[in-house]
């Protein structure tokens, strides 16, 4: 079906493709779908970068040098940040590849109710919904 949006040809690495393709086929839906979500999320801090460098290149010297300094020192941090997310992720997929086929189905961790006994797993299962004092309808 034709569209009023406007398209754009973009050429990708094969690895990026891949992923792409792969993620796509995971969820059922075109790979231009994929990468048009992607790109719809990103927008509001892309759009802020774009007004931060037209701000940066109509301001003079002293100040483009200033505002680099504040820019790279937050780069910095937001690489220190997401690189710790990244591994977590890379430890995560890692032990799941090292879990055998047939091994135990996982277990939905939970946060506690506030109280300071902790619920049996039996008692986990039965706790009436809404209920904050570990009783239980057994």
């Amino acid at each position: 079906m034709p569209t009023v949006k406007p398209r754009i040809a973009v050429t990708l690495p094969q690895e990026t493709f891949d992923v792409l393709a792969r993620l796509a086929e995971l969820q059922n839906r075109s790979r231009g779908s994929v990468v048009a979500e992607l790109l719809v999320e990103i927008t509001p801090p892309l759009a802020r970068t774009v007004a931060l460098l037209e701000a940066a290149f109509a301001a003079p010297d002293q100040v483009k040098q200033g505002l680099r300094s504040v820019v790279e020192g937050v780069h910095r941090e937001l690489v220190a940040v997401s690189g710790d997310g990244i591994n977590q992720m890379d430890m995560l997929l890692e032990q799941l590849k090292a879990l055998p086929d047939d091994g135990p189905t996982p277990v939905s961790v939970t946060r506690g109710s506030g109280t300071d006994s902790t619920p049996t797993p039996k008692a986990r299962k039965t706790r009436r919904k809404g209920s904050s004092t570990g009783d239980t309808d057994a």
